[in-house]
């Protein structure tokens, strides 16, 4: 891939509004992009993590496998989003990789090239620090879910979070592809998949969301939605 085309995928970061021209140049020549079919897995250096991944166009899941052999769903990353920082944090091993949820293109940077534009660029430096802390935050909700509030709770309140968070508004109706399972779901949540599966018809049912195999939708709400 040349580099105005790589120049022109890093644009489409927020990134991008932190670097100067020349530090985009810079970025471009250790910049590989990757592309992923549905069910391909993207596996971090489980020794010396040195990548860091920007999600270009599709969706992943980050996984960590426990040594009993589960597998346990952390996060879901959606376009735009940055992931794989363990290269910036100086981790010398990782349990954690990531599942394309669809087909996916990722950029990926040369962790030591990143740290070295962080030191001398401080708008960077806070702007990925500040991504690190949404996550940390992102992370405490969830810890908080799991010690107050019950699964059928848990369950509701990622849904409708999750489809704020990917979904498009038209007509007053937030749309999101359907691209979780009840399986993954329950593991987010810490639920099994027949207790999400009860929770999701039960909301169908409702009225407060509509699913089928392809999408999931819900009325837009005006107040009483926390922000994230």
């Amino acid at each position: 891939m040349d580099l105005s085309t790589k120049f022109w995928h890093l644009l489409q970061f927020k990134m991008s509004n932190r670097l100067s021209k020349k530090e985009m140049i810079h970025l471009c020549s250790s910049l590989v992009m990757e592309y992923y079919k549905k069910g391909d897995q993207i596996r971090f250096n489980r020794k010396t993590p040195k990548d860091v991944f920007f999600l270009k166009k599709g969706t992943i899941k980050i996984v960590q496998l426990w040594d009993n052999g589960d597998e346990i769903v952390k996060d879901i990353i959606k376009t735009g989003d940055i992931f794989g920082i363990h290269g910036l944090l100086n981790v010398d091993k990782i349990d954690d990789y990531a599942i394309a949820i669809e087909d996916t293109m990722v950029c990926v940077i040369d962790a030591s090239t990143l740290q070295n534009m962080m030191g001398e660029n401080e708008n960077l430096n806070n702007y990925i620090f500040k991504l690190a802390g949404l996550h940390i935050k992102k992370l405490e909700r969830k810890l908080e879910s799991l010690l107050y509030k019950d699964s059928e709770t848990r369950i509701k309140e990622f849904i409708i979070e999750h489809i704020y968070e990917f979904g498009e508004e038209k007509d007053g109706t937030i749309i999101t592809k359907k691209l979780l399972s009840d399986s993954d779901i329950g593991k987010l949540t810490s639920t099994s998949r027949q207790t999400v599966n009860k929770v999701l018809n039960q909301m169908k049912k409702e009225g407060g969301i509509y699913f089928d195999n392809k999408i999931v939708s819900m009325q837009k709400r005006t107040k009483n939605r926390r922000s994230n």
